[in-house]
């Protein structure tokens, strides 16, 4: 209508956006720090930063507390292995601490949100659409402690996943390597205690027939090492380092087979 006009609010003074009023700072300046980052940005930086994949970068971005999280973890680890003094560029730990968390950490919180919502089908889809890190019991210090251990070699992949699961459910204080002390996960790398571990399990009386078959040769000797290579694991209780142990393994056959040629020439 032609009446209808803008009445200034008496009681409400002038907002003027100056650097007076925004703290010494231009009006960009108090955006680019105040506002909140959009997905859009916070996937283009976690891209360019560091390093990782679409799909996860979109997934991580899409959830503002799993941005925090995510990048206090990769700190947590890289601080965690420089003070090891373990410098091995070839351990991507952004792309673990990533990968743990876009499929297993938020596995075990979607998990939990089942649980809670038991046979209630509408609590169950509203927690499930509401799956944030923010629900998670894991913090940043742990599951950065947890992905250094991976990196400089204590853990396996396999281990870390029972691990994260452990600290998520049943143990909500203990950190990483407490709890893999108490359960006996701890990665065998040192190469004399791979090398008896492996001569034990291929002169294990158990196992003559397998080892007179791999002193005959021929083309099935593969299936031989892999049962051995088995049978180590089993022995190690899953714990041996998987490369470490083959090297090791690969010395004691070429042992055994070296001195039945010594013996029969």
């Amino acid at each position: 209508a032609i009446d209808y006009r803008f009445m200034p609010e008496p009681d409400l003074p002038p907002l003027i956006l100056d650097e007076t009023t925004l703290g010494s700072k231009s009006l960009e300046e108090f955006l680019e720090r105040y506002m909140p980052e959009s997905a859009e940005d916070a996937t283009a930086r976690l891209l360019e930063e560091y390093g990782l994949g679409e799909s996860v970068a979109v997934l991580i971005a899409s959830d503002p507390p799993a941005i925090v999280l995510f990048e206090d973890a990769v700190s947590v680890a890289k601080a965690e292995l420089e003070q090891e003094d373990n410098d091995d560029d070839s351990v991507d730990v952004s792309a673990l601490v990533a990968n743990f968390l876009c499929n297993d950490l938020y596995a075990l919180i979607k998990k939990s949100a089942i649980e809670e919502a038991g046979d209630d089908e509408d609590k169950r889809a509203t927690l499930l659409n509401s799956i944030s890190v923010d629900q998670s019991t894991v913090a940043s210090q742990r599951l950065g402690l947890l992905i250094a251990m991976i990196a400089n070699g204590t853990l396996t992949t396999s281990m870390a996943k029972k691990i994260l699961t452990i600290m998520y459910k049943d143990d909500l204080s203990s950190s990483p390597r407490d709890i893999a002390t108490r359960n006996g996960w701890e990665v065998i790398s040192d190469m004399d205690v791979l090398v008896q571990l492996c001569t034990d399990v291929v002169h294990d009386p158990k196992n003559t027939k397998q080892l007179e078959q791999y002193k005959q040769g021929g083309k099935n000797t593969w299936k031989i090492e892999k049962f051995f290579v088995g049978k180590v694991m089993a022995q190690s209780n899953g714990n041996a380092h998987p490369e470490k142990m083959k090297e090791a393994l690969a010395s004691v056959l070429e042992k055994v087979v070296s001195d039945q040629t010594s013996s029969t020439s």
